[in-house]
């Protein structure tokens, strides 16, 4: 490719990267703003939350597929319209169930970064670790943008231009991709696996609902988690007699994949839980949306660096070493959150843990996972670590939304708080099996 292909190509994915980053974390400062306008109990909050995440769960594996198999570029544009169609509902609902049809749509786009790893591959070929970083870093930053804009735009307009916002941007990215990513690479026309992507959707759908009923109804969660383990292991057997299967089981049983994807399981948990109760702990000391994005914004200014010098330090100390300090920082971050909860020190305890930490290891496991699956795979491998991580993000909400719903007090977040730092440290604690395949993700 050309320089100037090269340089469009970039803009383009590192807008909407940043933009879906952005628009995942709109609604964790302007949860109780949202809570008051739509009448949301905790319960009904932490789903709201999810909701997003947990769609793009379901519909990742589908377009990863599509990208590996027929292109980026084609998969990139209808995602975009999914994501400004989304937002534009989610803007302008007035009851819940509507808002989280937005979110639903919303989701659908989720699957816009490991498909952005895809381009990327294809576009920088000898320096995808760093473009990796990148791209997982300006991810972190939309993330902390969203946090940012959401409050100061929902106090000094509305809570409508919290979404339209960055759908205006999808938007017009959306129209500039057709002419500035390249077109595909030896296109392969497989059959998409359907059976299975049902499946599949059918056992994260499942499982997003036994986790927003656990708090409220214990033995029908119990049910539907029972019911989604039957769907999971019916998808293993579709999967495994498919003649093109959705996932090729292999690739998950790849040492740098299913290592990767445990340690993004355990990082969403771990940081989507933190998210959810610090805008929570704040509005209840009187502090408004803009103030708590405000707090939140430190983390944001050092994503700058984070991703693009995580991509560099994976090239010469390797992934591992490289995951192992982010969930270091994660934990050490999140515990001092725990413990000191002035506004000032919940600022900084976010900055280590949400802007070093979770910046710093996503861009290892993202760079593991690619390094360990040949160009043809790079969606599918990516997409296992985002279901991974989505799952565990649901997780740790609702979890976090549990604890609110049960009872209030310091003391509940003071747990919250810990039990997040706790779960950042579950991969180093059986850290001789997570092992990344560090001699190839330094290529």
């Amino acid at each position: 490719m050309t320089t100037l292909n090269t340089t469009r190509s970039t803009a383009v994915l590192a807008a909407l990267a940043v933009t879906i980053g952005a628009l995942e974390s709109i609604p964790f400062p302007a949860l109780p703003l949202l809570q008051r306008e739509l009448g949301l109990d905790p319960a009904q909050a932490g789903l709201l939350s999810t909701t997003l995440i947990i769609t793009s769960a379901i519909t990742m594996p589908v377009v990863a597929k599509i990208a590996d198999d027929r292109g980026g570029r084609r998969t990139l544009l209808a995602l975009t319209w999914c994501i400004v169609a989304g937002a534009v509902l989610s803007a302008f609902a007035t009851t819940f169930p509507v808002i989280l049809l937005g979110q639903f749509l919303q989701g659908l786009g989720g699957g816009v970064l490991p498909v952005s790893f895809v381009v990327a591959r294809q576009v920088f070929r000898d320096s995808t670790p760093v473009a990796v970083g990148v791209l997982t870093g300006l991810f972190t930053v939309g993330t902390g943008m969203g946090v940012l804009v959401a409050g100061p735009l929902a106090d000094a307009l509305s809570r409508q231009w919290m979404f339209l916002l960055p759908a205006l941007v999808v938007a017009a990215v959306a129209l500039v991709a057709p002419f500035a990513l390249p077109g595909p690479e030896n296109v392969r026309r497989a059959r998409l696996d359907w059976p299975g992507a049902t499946l599949l959707a059918l056992a994260l759908a499942t499982l997003m609902l036994a986790l927003y009923l656990a708090p409220q109804a214990p033995p029908t969660a119990l049910v539907l988690l029972a019911f989604t383990a039957a769907l999971g292991a019916g998808w293993v057997v579709v999967e495994r007699r498919a003649a093109h299967p959705l996932v090729d089981l292999g690739i998950l049983r790849t040492r740098g994949v299913w290592t990767a994807s445990v340690t993004a399981g355990a990082l969403g948990a771990s940081y989507s839980a933190t998210y959810f109760l610090v805008p929570q702990l704040l509005a209840g000391s009187g502090t408004s949306a803009s103030e708590i994005s405000l707090l939140l914004f430190p983390a944001v200014l050092v994503a700058l660096v984070v991703g693009p010098s995580s991509g560099v330090l994976v090239r010469r100390a390797g992934a591992r070493a490289v995951a192992v300090a982010g969930l270091v920082l994660v934990f050490a971050g999140t515990s001092f959150v725990a413990f000191w909860h002035s506004p000032w020190q919940i600022a900084v305890g976010v900055l280590v843990a949400l802007g070093i930490g979770v910046g710093t290891a996503s861009t290892a496991l993202y760079t593991g996972a690619i390094a360990s699956v040949g160009e043809q795979d790079t969606g599918v491998a990516t997409a296992a670590c985002g279901i991974a991580r989505a799952i565990g993000a649901a997780v740790g909400v609702q979890l976090a939304a549990a604890l609110l719903t049960g009872s209030a007090g310091t003391g509940v977040f003071h747990l919250g708080f810990l039990l997040a730092a706790v779960v950042a440290l579950v991969p180093l604690a059986v850290q001789r099996k997570i092992r990344f395949s560090d001699a190839v993700a330094r290529g």
